[in-house]
């Protein structure tokens, strides 16, 4: 069984009328005339298939608002990502940089001759502590993006 191709799909009632809204807007950012958008919306109205309606779209930038539904969303979505994903890098280098301050606090502490079960025991509640500090802020700041 062989596919249609694209421009052969039938189109219903819905790409109609997504198809003479954007001639609409096209009329109101002035690039189609009163003369061109009542011929350009009578061939949309008439449409069958994809051919049709590319036919009365011709010559017409494709703006953002003309994009299907689905587009909007998965741009959202990625935008989402994107967000996420900055801020997760952001918070594992800084707490790769803390955990080596203080990593090097602690070997300066062993040098300088402190209790090594004392500098020890401090060096793994701050890196507790840090790393539940830098939790939280990913919990909080992620829920918002």
């Amino acid at each position: 069984m062989r596919l249609p191709s694209v421009s052969t799909v039938l189109v219903g009632d819905r790409e109609r009328e997504l198809a003479t809204a954007a001639l609409r807007r096209h009329f109101v950012a002035g690039r189609l005339s009163a003369g061109e958008l009542s011929d350009r919306a009578e061939l949309t109205l008439r449409a069958r298939s994809r051919d049709d309606l590319d036919l009365a779209m011709d010559g017409l930038p494709l703006v953002w608002e003309d994009l299907p539904a689905g587009v909007h969303l998965a741009a959202r979505k990625l935008s989402r990502v994107v967000r996420r994903v900055t801020l997760l890098l952001a918070l594992v280098g800084l707490w790769l940089i803390v955990s080596l301050a203080l990593a090097l606090a602690l070997g300066t502490a062993l040098v300088a001759g402190a209790p090594p079960s004392t500098a020890l025991g401090v060096y793994l509640v701050a890196l507790t502590l840090m790393s539940l500090a830098s939790w939280g802020l990913w919990r909080h700041r992620a829920a918002r993006l």
